[in-house]
């Protein structure tokens, strides 16, 4: 006869396995008192007991974050996972990484899956997009979570981001204060945080009383191709100043415009959302709106540990040579 394990009293008890390693292992403020007491009284009615070997290593799990990504093809993550990695060890912790894809929703069951497959310290997901079985998944888990560098006020998930709203705003009220009233914003994707930066291009447009011509929204998935593929119909919009969704679909407009024999920034200004290196290798270099992202990579895991409300982490707009004034 087997003997009886973690997956029997939970099965019992009506919670996760993970649930049951915790309120084994003890460890405070990661359950409720009522879910203790139905794993202990699941234990008791099965004749359960916790075998000291298996308790101990999942102790010695427990000072283990997993981390999931989940992002389009952009280069903002490495900042993030370089704060959390620092900060995580500073703290006795250590970072599992777990990669779901561009936006999966089946890569990302399964990296939940495996993240609340142990006993963990929490789990931080930058960039996912969460589905309705993904938080369930996470809510049953009852493991801390916070969204990293990705937000939404319709779920009651935690999280730690910059403003993707304000990112957008502040990037077309500093095109405006330049002169510019013809402004697009490319590249953005139909996710929260592409529907979030659209409402702050469209909240200083209309501010300012200035018209949003119909294309002059264009969607992409935040990647240099994308970039390249809508500087395409440049000419069409009759744009003299555009918001690009990241670095690298900035990086594309330029390309493109360089083999269209568009001038940057004499015929075309571009400020780009991000703020990584790479605006820092572009001829000209890129004006941007730079994102902390080694500081959000450092408050969410101080914010996990410490059980810490959201937090939008402040941002700021660097001038470098991408951007004309044009004549009022």
């Amino acid at each position: 006869m087997n003997p009886l394990s973690n997956k029997d009293v939970a099965r019992q008890a009506g919670v996760s396995i993970a649930t049951v390693s915790r309120v084994m292992a003890k460890k405070a403020n990661t359950y409720t008192p009522q879910t203790a007491q139905r794993v202990w009284d699941a234990a008791a009615k099965l004749g359960y007991q916790k075998n000291s070997a298996a308790a101990e290593l999942a102790t010695c799990s427990s000072d283990k974050i997993a981390v999931i990504v989940s992002n389009p093809p952009t280069n903002f993550s490495t900042g993030i996972l370089d704060g959390m990695q620092q900060t995580a060890l500073a703290h006795n912790h250590h970072i599992i990484i777990l990669y779901a894809g561009n936006h999966s929703p089946q890569l990302l069951h399964q990296a939940i899956k495996d993240a609340t497959a142990g006993l963990r310290a929490g789990i931080l997901l930058i960039g996912s997009q969460i589905d309705p079985q993904s938080f369930k998944m996470l809510q049953d888990s009852q493991l801390p979570v916070r969204l990293v560098s990705n937000y939404s006020y319709e779920l009651p998930l935690q999280f730690i981001s910059s403003d993707n709203t304000e990112l957008a705003a502040q990037s077309v009220e500093y095109l405006i204060k330049k002169g510019h009233r013809r402004i697009g914003l490319f590249g953005i994707d139909h996710s929260h945080t592409g529907l979030q930066r659209r409402t702050g291009y469209q909240k200083a447009m209309y501010e300012h009383h200035l018209p949003i011509e119909q294309d002059w929204i264009q969607y992409g998935d935040y990647s240099y191709e994308a970039g390249q593929t809508i500087m395409q119909y440049w000419a069409d919009l009759k744009l003299s100043a555009v918001v690009a969704a990241s670095d690298l679909v900035a990086m594309g407009i330029m390309r493109q415009a360089a083999q269209m024999g568009i001038k940057i920034p004499q015929d075309l200004s571009i400020v780009s959302i991000d703020g990584t290196f790479l605006c820092e290798v572009t001829d000209p270099q890129l004006t941007s709106v730079t994102q902390d992202f080694y500081q959000i990579g450092v408050n969410s895991v101080l914010d996990l540990l410490g059980n810490a409300p959201s937090e939008l982490v402040p941002f700021k707009l660097v001038e470098r040579g991408s951007v004309a004034e044009q004549p009022k």
